[in-house]
């Protein structure tokens, strides 16, 4: 068992004042006097150290593994009475040699001996009764540490069910069927192929931008990074067809996505956030999405200038969803370069 800490020390010191105020009051009532302050002081001073020495190092060592030691108690019993009988023996003898009055004159070394040696007897047990009720008051706080562990999981989990639950069921509001959407597009890009090309185009390029949001990912969460590419290929595509071909856009890819996959929706969510705030019909400065990939190493930069009057409010809620999910999946880094005029952004990600 561990020592015991000390706690609140001027606890100690007023119940220790109070110990050697009533022994002192029965001296005086047996012998009608007071001692010199000196003797009193280090006769204290020893019975002071051998009951915090037997408290904190001996009865906690015997109950070492939780199993009491009796040979090694009884044996370190027998020290520390032979320390405490040398102590006094010595004390007193200070004492005599400094022409200091002990409290108590004693006849001869048997009768010296046999009287602290029931001192301190008398001193272990109330040392022992001082362990075991601190012992007691340990054991009883690590059991109320342990309950409001448990009522602080149980609250956790519950409250976990909770959110989860609540998350079902917004998911469940917001869900779509893909189909019946899907089904429509395709309706709409049959009906209006036959008056005009560009606007069927658009549709289909709606279409596909859909399916891909819609579609589950594996079940490793993941979908093909070449798939991610394309999605923001026709989100571009789409765009530009709503601003009737005037966006500044420089799109640029190094490397083959070959079999890599990534979580999806995360590169789309970085290039959302340059149509927002990007000033795209900048034509001395447009901006600039460059895609690179070096072995298993993805790196998508985004480069534009900001609109003016515009104050960019959603970067960081966009940027802390992607990032709390490229956790759980990738080792990345984001890298974010930006100031009043300009705004830069690289991600790198290890697939």
């Amino acid at each position: 068992m561990k020592s015991i800490k000390l706690e609140s020390p001027r606890r100690h010191v007023v119940g220790w004042a109070i110990f050697i105020l009533y022994e002192r009051a029965i001296a005086y009532n047996t012998y009608g006097r007071f001692p010199d302050f000196r003797a009193v002081t280090f006769y204290y001073l020893i019975d002071i150290i051998f009951f915090y020495l037997h408290a904190h190092v001996v009865l906690p060592q015997a109950y070492k593994g939780q199993k009491l030691r009796y040979t090694w108690l009884v044996i370190m019993m027998l020290v520390e009475i032979a320390a405490y009988v040398f102590c006094k023996y010595l004390y007193y003898n200070i004492l005599i040699s400094l022409q200091i009055r002990p409290g108590i004159l004693y006849v001869n070394f048997i009768n010296f001996t046999a009287f602290f040696v029931i001192r301190l007897v008398y001193l272990l047990g109330l040392s022992t009764g001082y362990w075991f009720a601190l012992s007691a008051l340990q054991n009883r706080k690590k059991i109320d540490d342990l309950e409001r562990f448990r009522l602080q999981n149980q609250l956790e989990h519950q409250e976990l069910e909770k959110t989860l639950l609540t998350a079902e069921n917004a998911y469940l509001k917001s869900q779509i069927n893909p189909h019946f959407l899907l089904n429509t597009l395709n309706f709409l890009y049959n009906s209006v192929s036959k008056f005009s090309d560009k606007v069927a185009d658009s549709v289909m390029t709606l279409s596909e931008i859909m399916r891909y949001a819609l579609t589950n990912a594996g079940d490793d969460g993941k979908v093909r990074l070449e798939d991610e590419l394309e999605h923001v290929v026709n989100f571009i595509k789409l765009n530009q067809a709503r601003f009737s071909q005037r966006l500044r856009i420089d799109y640029s890819i190094k490397g083959e996505p070959r079999d890599l996959k990534i979580i999806p929706l995360v590169l789309i969510t970085i290039v959302e956030n340059l149509f927002k705030y990007g000033d795209l019909l900048n034509e001395t400065d447009p901006a600039k999405i460059t895609v690179r990939i070096d072995g298993n190493v993805l790196t998508f930069i985004t480069e534009n200038v900001k609109k003016k009057n515009v104050r960019a409010t959603g970067h960081g809620i966009g940027l802390k969803n992607i990032t709390e999910r490229l956790k759980m999946y990738h080792d990345y880094d984001l890298k974010i370069e930006e100031n009043e005029q300009f705004y830069r952004s690289t991600l790198m990600i290890r697939l």
